[in-house]
């Protein structure tokens, strides 16, 4: 998750304990509630613009690139060793 976004939320959570200890009615209450709710699909849409954003998308590129040469990287160290362990008959007994 981004900073920003952990530090609103810490904000809203240090806002709304502050807000609930003080003498409630039904007004605050309703406020308090449609502000947590304001402020979570805020999170929600920074959280999916950031998936869809073009680092995102280059860095999953990125990965994906290095997991292929890894398995290109040990398929050919594995075919270079495979002959020091070529299958053996069982010797008879």
């Amino acid at each position: 998750m981004q900073p920003r976004v952990l530090l609103v939320a810490g904000l809203l959570a240090l806002l709304a304990t502050a807000r609930a200890s003080e003498p409630e009615d039904a007004s605050l209450l309703g406020m308090m509630q449609g502000y947590m709710q304001q402020a979570s699909k805020t999170a929600q849409d920074a959280l999916t613009s950031m998936q869809e954003s073009q680092v995102a998308v280059q860095a999953r590129a990125w990965v994906t690139g290095q997991f292929d040469s890894l398995k290109d990287y040990w398929s050919s160290l594995s075919d270079t060793f495979s002959g020091f362990w070529e299958p053996t008959t069982a010797a008879p007994v």
